[in-house]
């Protein structure tokens, strides 16, 4: 859950970087299983909103208070629909056209409860609905091209107030276990270097290979429909072992659902 300060640098440093690669297979995504869709772990709108300004039915799920209130914050004249529950086991009462998890959300689950996360989603989409999701390969840490244990300086940009963000991060890597632990350290500083706010966190995530989503996908009653690389839409060039970023775009059984 990322607390109020890392919550507002996180979209900073996202903005930093321009336009979202990923918008554009979103928005592919959503007119491939069109009606209402949900976006779990929405956290501050920076892809929900944008959806729902562009004309499209989107719902918002997260479980942190922080991420949520920085998201109502910006909705202007959007009234988006926002549910506050953990992704894992949540509860809408509605069913989608689509369900969308961006942004390697995924990752900061637990490896156990993704077979109950998907059962969920399943459950939550119209027969024959989408399901889009994000990962990424940490070639970097696997490969020892950044160092174990060592901080570096992950991010950095100037806000409006003149003011400079930065995040440094370090890392643990289990390689076989395929799990990764990223501590990281906010500062807000000012002209002069003074540290004026600062927050700290620590994320374990867990990568999986596409093969491996895929398994974990079929067994959960879902057909992929074609796996990306690095946010790369053309069909001539797939993903392949060597792509960091993977999404995968999968369809649910054309049965009805079970009651949930």
């Amino acid at each position: 859950m990322y607390n109020q300060l890392e919550a507002q640098l996180h979209d900073t440093f996202w903005a930093a970087e321009g336009a979202s690669a990923e918008f554009p297979l979103l928005e592919m995504f959503l007119g491939q299983f069109p009606g209402t869709s949900l976006e779990l772990g929405c956290g501050s709108g920076r892809l929900l909103l944008p959806l729902l300004r562009a004309g499209y039915f989107v719902e918002g799920l997260d479980n942190s208070t922080d991420m949520l209130g920085l998201c109502r914050a910006q909705t202007g004249d959007l009234e988006p629909v926002l549910h506050h529950a953990s992704m894992v086991d949540f509860e809408t009462g509605s069913t989608y056209g689509a369900i969308m998890i961006p942004a390697f959300t995924l990752q900061l689950l637990p490896p156990a409860v993704i077979p109950g996360l998907l059962s969920n989603i399943s459950q939550h989409l119209h027969p024959g609905g989408g399901l889009y999701l994000t990962t990424f390969i940490p070639w970097a840490e696997i490969t020892g091209e950044l160092e174990e244990d060592q901080w570096f300086l992950d991010q950095e940009t100037q806000l409006p107030d003149g003011n400079t963000a930065r995040c440094h991060t370090r890392f643990q890597i289990k390689r076989l276990s395929q799990e990764l632990t990223r501590e990281h350290r906010y500062e807000i500083l000012t002209h002069e270097g003074q540290v004026v706010d600062s927050s700290t966190s620590t994320h374990h995530l867990h990568w999986y290979w596409p093969r491996e989503m895929g398994k974990l996908l079929e067994e959960a009653g879902f057909t992929t429909v074609r796996t990306i690389g690095d946010f790369d839409p053309d069909p001539d060039r797939a993903c392949d072992e060597n792509s960091q970023i993977v999404t995968v775009i999968a369809r649910s059984s054309d049965e009805e659902p079970a009651d949930y």
